[in-house]
């Protein structure tokens, strides 16, 4: 039940807070009008704005957003690369405080990053043209897949450390 549990509420989260940021984003940039035309013409994009964030490691998006402090960049851009670190995170937390058990709690945040990686593969293959809207560009589809499952399996263990460090079960 643990696993299930944690799955369940870690994945809600982080579809949640990555649609959350994405509101903000567009809101501050002044798009959001565009944004949910493009929803309505495409309903595939919904994919990438619910899972899209997985394609991103978390050295490179550390290193994006102390390149933008450091230039002095306050705007949209920078709440954006914030929302690709604290999603995964609260996700992880969320996965690590409902899960009954170390297991389970590493495991359902494992689950949550290998769903949103299969999302996207998916679509890869359904209509790459859609992976354009986040930047994506699939010039080989194969390429893209093992791109996105290694970026996955690393925001699995890297964010995983979190789920387990926030279990309510005891070290021993």
């Amino acid at each position: 039940m643990g696993l299930g549990k944690a799955l369940g509420f870690s994945l809600l989260a982080y579809i949640g807070l990555n649609f959350l940021f994405v509101i903000i984003t567009q809101t501050i940039i002044g798009d959001l009008n565009l944004l949910f035309s493009n929803i309505t013409s495409d309903p595939l994009i919904i994919l990438i704005i619910f899972f899209g964030p997985i394609t991103m490691m978390p050295g490179t998006v550390v290193n994006t957003l102390s390149m933008q402090i450091a230039y002095g960049t306050f705007d949209a851009s920078l709440i954006s690369t914030i929302g690709l670190i604290v999603t995964p995170f609260l996700a992880s937390i969320v996965a690590g405080r409902t899960g009954g058990s170390k297991g389970a709690s590493f495991g359902g945040w494992m689950i949550t990053c290998l769903i949103g990686s299969s999302a996207l593969a998916v679509l890869a293959f359904i209509n790459p043209v859609t992976l354009l809207y986040y930047g994506i560009i699939v010039s080989n589809p194969i390429v893209l897949l093992i791109a996105i499952s290694v970026s996955a399996a690393v925001n699995g263990v890297f964010y995983g450390c979190f789920a387990l460090l926030f279990t309510k079960t005891e070290m021993y």
